[in-house]
């Protein structure tokens, strides 16, 4: 081999050596972007503690959901007992008229290859911290707060990885963009259409738990799951990825 190939050869190296690296810096998508509607944001306050997690890496307990407010539903046992038939049937025909959505069965992300993942039902683990689905292809729904439609976030979660399963469902989350649409399949076979209208990485202890969990205001639905670095003297990642979305025809 001659010198001058020799040469050409070794700078081949070097140019895919810096090229690589800086290429995949600059395909990674930002922290943040785009906006929450005015009337989705919350202002949020400084965790207490310095273990205040985000939902996905180990959360503190989220407010806790308003009482239902179900037509003709009495506030106690004995307010139960008072009700008559006439109001029973009352409160039957106006549930029959707005029932509530029916709960989520399956979520899809089309912009990260998302097809009709497996939706969940889960409340709070022993630590008072959302649970989450061990299996890395199926997203959890928090069964306590809003449903898909409803007033307030409606709020999912799944692992990002696991060391024996791999990469999860939601593993390309980072890369979702304002504007890209969500599709949740209900219970009853209906399918809500959902526009992302925000995503955010935030650093664990600060995770925003009033924005998050939002049980009034317009229908919103959030999605998180862990992201950034993975700090193996931990075991978890050290970030949160999030995405906040309305419904489409908002």
């Amino acid at each position: 081999m001659s010198a001058t190939i020799r040469w050409a050869s070794v700078a081949a190296g070097v140019v895919l050596l810096v090229g690589l690296p800086t290429t995949w810096f600059l395909l990674q998508p930002d922290d943040t972007a785009g906006e929450l509607p005015p009337d989705m944001a919350v202002a949020t306050t400084e965790p207490d503690r310095e273990d205040d997690l985000g939902a996905a890496g180990g959360s503190a307990e989220p407010p806790p959901a308003p009482e239902p407010d179900d037509a003709g539903a009495a506030s106690d046992g004995e307010a139960d007992a008072e009700v008559d038939a006439e109001d029973a049937e009352a409160a039957e025909e106006v549930q029959e008229v707005d029932p509530r959505p029916a709960p989520p069965v399956n979520v899809s992300l089309p912009s990260i290859g998302v097809d009709a993942a497996s939706v969940v039902d889960v409340a709070l683990d022993e630590n008072g911290a959302v649970e989450i689905p061990d299996d890395v292809r199926e997203v959890g729904w928090y069964r306590r707060g809003p449903r898909p439609g409803e007033d307030g976030n409606a709020f999912m979660t799944s692992h990002v990885d696991s060391r024996t399963q791999g990469r999860g469902v939601l593993f390309d989350l980072r890369r979702v963009e304002p504007g890209d649409p969500v599709q949740v399949e209900h219970e009853d076979g209906t399918i809500s259409q959902w526009e992302v209208v925000r995503r955010e990485r935030i650093t664990k202890g600060a995770y925003p738990m009033e924005q998050v969990f939002r049980f009034d205001g317009p229908p919103g639905l959030v999605i998180d799951t862990c992201g950034g670095e993975f700090d193996p003297a931990t075991g978890s990642y050290e970030s949160i990825d999030i995405i906040y979305a309305v419904p489409a025809d908002a």
